[in-house]
């Protein structure tokens, strides 16, 4: 065989992947009898969990030859809860075949295929199957791909000679397009390279299951596609060995197998490779075995080189997604798809803890995104999973691999947590002979970004080594955010300042001083909850649309204009996963059956009820004792424990925000400012009128009590004025401008709610008053918007009252609409902020660049600044 490459075959469920990949062994001779997957024979499901539910849920791999080229196949699988194991697959392909339903067309697990084969940039045939079932004809299939995922798709089916083919190769290709005009005809060889840059995408179309357009796609694959060794330039089996682990499972006599693609050199049987271990030290372990799997049997080799894919035994520290050889000292990838829900899970039967904790590990060795959890259970383990689909495979595996049954309780939402401004976090770690100071500059990241890590000091000032060392802290630990103790993510830590010892400073220094820091600014940043979104596909019955629309924008979603086909309709958007999570049994009860709902993770944002989630919380991030942003100095000739709101009083280097900008440290009040903004607006003595008349006389020489330790609510209500103040000191400018949603405002108030019962004027009256004053204690704008109905002026009106906008909308427009303008039109130009817990309000300002705060918050904002003020004139007085 002139070329070897390796292909992963992808596809949603239904789509025919395993019956294509079948195919495709049949036409080459591998296999002489062809399997179905409905009746449980096919070649590629071995498992008996694969076999009743007709889907695959491992990845295996097979090899075939056809004309010039040995191929590798690695068969994924469809369905979105074992999507992880199907993006393992995509580090060690070559080349990609996507498998498209003729009849159902793209679905949304086409579409985190296509997202995720696109970030690899991994080159990508399409095989249309089904075709023998389908209305659509080839165009119509083509037209319907590209309207989902772009451009860049061809039919490959027809002649090279043909128009269309010529058409559309030339369209995508500007050098195909060049020697096309020069020569008039296309090269082979510049179509290789437009496939293998990913600027064409070959399509081919027909039925698996009759072997229709089967032997096209395998001539279609070895015409042009390269080799291992052309892809990778360079690479020879003479290299020192490197390769890479995409799997780790079990045989039949439980022993341990790492699945590898050698990407360089040469493996042998007996080679001492080297691994990085769980404790992160690179360590060497003997190669026992090299299997060559095909299906669930496998041939022993005694070597292996570059572009070859085996199983191995005896790299017992070998994990997922890790480098071996000379690739160990890689990290190891972690893969964008995450799972957003967690379980507790306990054994029904009588099983020892310790042997149920083991079992498990075993699992979460073969899926790494269990990421099996000890901490609180006596009993039971927490386990992170996709969806119900999984954990079905899950018990039904544990039952057969293990013996014992299994009880999952009630699923919950795995949150994150982020910052939203720039932050500098201080660790200091001096315990006797010891020594170790770290800043870091914690800032927003792109979402989707993850931890991103990197260093901006000189290393005439900090040596290369130890700045090395604080980068690999960084990035060896997963943090956690002080809300409500959700992972963090989507921050950039730069390291702006460090100090070492000559003397006294050891690496493990740099640990705590690093991780205290990074904890340190933490606590002292604007932090915001993170939840996964979905996108989202309906389709039910017309009659139904209504209901569903309602239950998207009652849980937060939001959604495009229905497409109504036939008595269906379609409906798009998107939508947090605690709408999404169980909807599909209320949709199937409400439409009798008859709607279904595709969906697909579009990553994390902003929580729809952050405030909620937070009150729900248990987390105290002050008891915290695993993460702490507290330092330790030397102070006496003993470590000495400094919290972490007074270490900036005991710190060695000086804030590196500071020195750049002249910015007041973050840990210092907020008081000073916001009441600079008061005492420019009213002299102490108006202040005291207007606050006294509206909120009643301030007493005066207040006793000091010495209060006892807070109570659980009392520490709750103190973190929220806390969160406020933040809040307050962000707005807390003339350049702000709040729009409040005001009948929103007033129905989330419970005095004006009952006043607005009994007198709607007297409650605006009261509404405006109360924001009159607030806006003149911050100094900024303020626009309070009446929706049209519940007022006699059908024509629409606006007047200020104390600087403070008042708008009562046109009698056909509702207070939404005019709050979606006003943002729209203002948005660009000055710092708005949406006062509403109207999602759909929320999410129309979101869009036009405004920030949106519920309207329970914002009455927590007031009364934050009410109390400010009563503080600052009893002081004063």
């Amino acid at each position: 065989m002139s070329k070897k490459l390796t292909m992963g075959i992808l596809a949603h469920v239904d789509a025919g992947k395993t019956t294509l990949s079948e195919a495709m062994l049949y036409s080459a001779g591998t296999i002489r009898k062809l399997g179905r997957v409905d009746k449980g024979d096919s070649f590629f499901d071995n498992y008996e969990v694969e076999k009743n539910r007709g889907i695959t849920v491992f990845s295996k791999q097979v090899g075939l030859n056809w004309q010039d080229s040995h191929i590798t196949i690695l068969d994924t699988p469809g369905h979105d809860d074992f999507s992880a194991e199907m993006e393992r697959a995509l580090d060690v392909i070559d080349y990609a075949l996507l498998v498209v339903s003729g009849v159902d067309g793209p679905q949304s697990h086409t579409d985190t295929v296509w997202r995720l084969l696109r970030a690899r940039k991994i080159p990508t045939f399409i095989f249309v199957n089904k075709m023998d079932l389908a209305i659509a004809d080839k165009e119509e299939q083509l037209s319907r791909i590209k309207g989902r995922l772009g451009e860049g798709f061809v039919d490959f089916s027809v002649a090279k000679e043909d128009e269309a083919f010529v058409d559309g190769v030339t369209f995508y290709s500007p050098e195909l397009a060049e020697a096309f005009f020069e020569n008039l005809e296309i090269p082979s060889e510049g179509i290789l390279k437009a496939i293998a840059e990913c600027q064409i995408f070959p399509c081919l179309f027909g039925s698996a299951l009759h072997q229709e357009g089967v032997d096209k796609l395998l001539d279609t694959i070895s015409t042009y596609a390269y080799g291992f060794y052309e892809l990778h330039e360079g690479v020879s089996p003479e290299d020192k060995m490197g390769a890479l682990v995409y799997k780790i499972a079990r045989d039949q006599r439980d022993e341990r197998l790492s699945f590898v693609r050698v990407m360089n050199g040469t493996l042998k049987v007996r080679d001492s490779i080297a691994v990085r271990n769980s404790d992160g030290e690179i360590v060497h372990e003997k190669v026992n075995q090299i299997r060559i799997y095909s299906g669930q049997k496998y041939s022993l080799v005694d070597s292996v080189s570059a572009g070859d894919i085996c199983a191995i035994t005896g790299a017992g520290s070998s994990r997922a997604g890790q480098g071996l050889g000379t690739l160990a000292e890689n990290e190891a990838r972690n893969g964008i798809i995450e799972p957003f829900i967690t379980y507790k899970i306990v054994p029904i039967d009588d099983v020892d803890q310790n042997k149920f904790i083991s079992d498990m590990r075993v699992l979460e060795e073969e899926d790494p995104k269990l990421h099996i959890d000890l901490e609180d259970n006596i009993r039971g383990v927490n386990i992170r999973l996709m969806g119900e689909v999984q954990q079905e495979i899950l018990e039904s595996q544990i039952m057969s691999r293990f013996g014992y049954g299994v009880r999952f309780e009630t699923g919950s939402i795995i949150y994150k947590e982020t910052v939203i401004e720039p932050v500098e976090g201080v660790g200091h770690f001096e315990p006797l002979r010891h020594y170790a100071e770290v800043h870091l500059i914690i800032s927003p990241g792109e979402r989707g970004s993850g931890i991103v890590t990197d260093s901006e000091i000189p290393e005439d000032v900090l040596g290369r080594n130890w700045q090395n060392l604080i980068l690999s802290h960084l990035d060896e630990r997963i943090f956690h955010g002080v809300l409500i103790g959700a992972p963090l993510t989507d921050v950039h830590s730069t390291l702006a300042a460090g100090k070492a010892h000559d003397k006294h400073t050891e690496g493990g220094d740099f640990r705590q001083a690093t991780y205290r820091a990074v904890r340190n600014g933490l606590m002292r940043a604007r932090c915001h909850i993170l939840e996964p979104w979905f996108s989202f596909e309906i389709k039910l019955p017309s009659a139904n649309i209504g209901m569903a629309m309602t239950d998207i924008k009652n849980g937060s979603g939001t959604f495009d204009e229905p497409k109504v086909d036939g008595d269906m309709s379609i409906l798009n958007g998107k939508a947090p996963a605690a709408l999404i999570l169980d909807y599909q049994r209320k949709l199937t009860s409400y439409t009798g059956g008859r709607g279904r709902i595709s969906c697909m993770l579009i990553g994390y944002d902003f929580c729809h009820n952050e405030a909620e989630v937070i009150e729900d919380s248990v987390y105290d991030a002050d008891k915290d004792e695993i993460e702490t942003g507290d330092s330790i100095f030397c102070h006496h000739g003993a470590g000495k424990t400094v919290k972490w709101d007074e270490v900036h009083d005991f710190m060695h280097l000086p804030y590196a925000l500071d020195s750049e900008d002249g910015a007041k440290g973050k840990s210092s009040s907020i008081r000073d400012e916001t009441m600079a903004a008061g005492r420019k607006l009213a002299s102490d003595a108006e202040l005291l009128a207007i606050f006294e008349k509206t909120y009643g006389s301030i007493s005066k020489n207040k006793p000091v009590k010495h209060k006892a330790k807070p109570t659980e609510s009392e520490y709750r209500a103190m973190e929220r004025q806390k969160r406020s103040l933040h809040r307050l000191e962000r707005v807390a400018s003339p350049d702000s401008h709040f729009v409040v949603d005001g009948y929103n405002l007033i129905n989330a108030e419970e005095h004006m709610k009952a006043l607005s019962r009994a007198d709607i004027g007297a409650a605006r009256e009261h509404l405006v008053n109360i924001l009159a004053n607030y806006r003149g204690y911050l100094g900024c704008k303020m626009t309070i918007v009446f929706d049209a109905y519940r007022v006699p002026y059908s024509f629409g009106r606006t007047y200020t009252i104390n600087d403070t906008e008042i708008v009562y909308t046109k009698g056909n427009e509702t207070a939404d609409a005019y709050i979606a303008e006003l943002t729209k039109a203002i948005g660009k130009r000055e710092s708005v902020t949406v006062v509403s817990s109207d999602s759909l309000v929320q999410e129309m300002s979101l869009g036009h660049g405004a920030l949106r705060i519920s309207s329970r918050e914002f009455l927590i904002d007031i009364e934050t600044a009410l109390q400010e003020i009563r503080d600052f004139l009893d002081e004063n007085r």
